[in-house]
């Protein structure tokens, strides 16, 4: 072997491994974004939960006041990233609103309509817009 020869392939193996850096970068960069996806879920899971077996009087959100809830739930979304130090998933966030919501949409009350996931998330976005 040349000694040509052997300073390519002391390149091409640099290239390599500086290539490899890169792909572990992004893996450790995307290990710990899933780290943080999965302690926000954990946290949305154990409040939903809680918010299943206590035995308090619902809270009735009526059509007419979803503005102000929305406002309220927005405030409440920056209080929380402030508190924790931390950026969370707002579609998270409102999946918790949500399944509370639907939670309380088991009793049948006068003036109480039914709201899916994806008109709190847009009511929540466009809070978020203002």
């Amino acid at each position: 072997m040349t000694e040509e020869e052997l300073r390519q392939r002391l390149e091409r193996t640099r290239q390599r491994y500086e290539r490899q850096e890169i792909r572990l970068d992004a893996l450790l960069q995307s290990m710990q974004n899933n780290r943080d996806k999965m302690e926000q879920i954990e946290y949305a899971l154990a409040m939903m939960e809680r918010a299943g077996t206590q035995r308090l009087r619902p809270r009735i959100v009526h059509y007419a006041e979803i503005r102000n809830f929305i406002a309220y739930a927005s405030r409440l979304y920056d209080r929380l990233q402030s508190r924790l130090h931390r950026h969370l998933n707002y579609a998270y966030f409102c999946s918790v609103i949500c399944s509370r919501y639907l939670f309380e949409s088991r009793f049948h009350i006068r003036d109480r309509r039914f709201l899916n996931f994806t008109t709190i998330l847009s009511y929540f976005k466009q809070e978020r817009g203002r």
